[in-house]
This record gives structure tokens, C-alpha cells and sequence, in this order.
């Protein structure tokens, strides 16, 4: 997976160390990617968007389990496809 980072979101292992309560407000504001010998290691993202993305995650799986749980109703798509049509 290739990311593109902003040079302002990324900290050294060694700052978060020094300066975890600036660390975390900046996390607040968007992604911070914690650097260790030059390659991205771990991100600290703040609790709104740890929150979004559990939202997320469940939409998902409401979705999928709706999905298996049909009414027995088979896309038209799919019926083209199982008969090569």
C-alpha cells in the first residue's frame, strides 16, 4: 500500500518520547506517522477518527451480514455471469 505523507505529520520515535502531549494534539488534527530509521512504523490518529473508522467497520458488516441474509433475490448481474450470458 503506498501512502503519500506530509512532511508536517511525521515525528521520530525519539520525539513522541520527548514530547507525547504535543504528539497527541497534533493527532487530534489528522494522522501522525511515527518514524523509526527512516520508515513509517505506527500512526497515532485521535479519537474522532479512531471512532469513524470503528463506524466503519461495523456499517461493513451490517452490510455484508444483510447481504447473506437476503430474501433468496439473485442480482440479475450474477445470473448473467453463472449462465455466461
Amino acid at each position: 500500500m503506498g501512502i503519500t505523507i506530509e512532511s508536517d505529520r511525521i515525528v521520530k520515535v525519539s520525539e513522541l518520547h520527548n514530547d507525547t502531549s504535543k504528539c497527541v494534539e497534533a493527532a487530534q488534527q489528522g494522522p501522525l506517522f511515527i518514524m523509526r530509521y527512516g520508515s513509517p512504523k505506527a500512526v497515532l490518529i485521535g479519537t474522532g477518527v479512531f471512532e469513524e473508522l470503528l463506524d466503519r467497520i461495523q456499517l461493513k458488516r451490517d452490510l455484508t451480514q444483510r447481504k447473506e441474509i437476503s430474501t433468496g433475490r439473485i442480482p440479475l448481474e450474477d445470473l448473467q455471469k453463472q449462465h455466461g450470458l
